[in-house]
């Protein structure tokens, strides 16, 4: 019969391996969601400046077929909008276009999934939802499992009386230190 240390580095490794995958998205997406103040994690985003004809200000029915006519869109115009008096803005699926009317100035706004991360979110925040739910719920739960067996894996000073249990002392001593300066500092 296998000792508890054995049955726990045992199950420490294959639930390991079974976790890598999980915990590669997890990460990845964590980190890039970690820094959205300084780029949208999801989408990558351009701006064009072109120039139509000017069609001038007249009333919005007689104006945007004009402006689509000489914007020579490929891409199936979702919606129009008259913004301002003198701006016309067109929607497109990928893209909003924004055309002064007085001048033709065009500034084309852009958007594109970013491959990958995209997908990554999109599995993170669970955005699915369904069948999902259940798998990340089992992944928390071997987290918790891996976090436990991973403090019986190795014994003497490396293990849990020496190293071992100054560095997990340290991980869990480093979020409740966090948020105490964070609430009352």
């Amino acid at each position: 019969m296998p000792t508890f240390r054995k049955a726990c580095r045992w199950l420490h490794r294959q639930m390991g391996y079974l976790a890598v995958g999980l915990t590669l998205v997890y990460a990845v997406s964590g980190f890039v969601v970690n820094h959205a103040h300084h780029w949208d994690p999801n989408y990558a985003h351009s701006r064009e400046v072109s120039r139509i004809e000017p069609v001038g200000e007249g009333p919005t029915d007689e104006v945007a077929p004009l402006v689509l006519e000489r914007l020579h869109l490929t891409e199936p115009v979702k919606s129009t909008w008259r913004a301002t008096p003198r701006t016309l803005q067109v929607f497109l699926p990928r893209a909003t276009l924004e055309v002064d009317l007085l001048t033709g100035e065009v500034v084309r706004d852009g958007f594109a999934k970013r491959p990958v991360i995209f997908d990554l979110n999109y599995l993170h925040f669970n955005t699915g939802r369904g069948p999902w739910t259940g798998i990340s719920d089992v992944y928390a739960g071997m987290l918790v499992l891996l976090a436990l067996t991973g403090i019986f894996t190795v014994r003497g000073r490396r293990g849990l009386a020496g190293r071992g249990g100054l560095l997990m002392g340290l991980g869990i001593l480093l979020p409740i230190v966090y948020l105490l300066f964070e609430r009352y500092v």
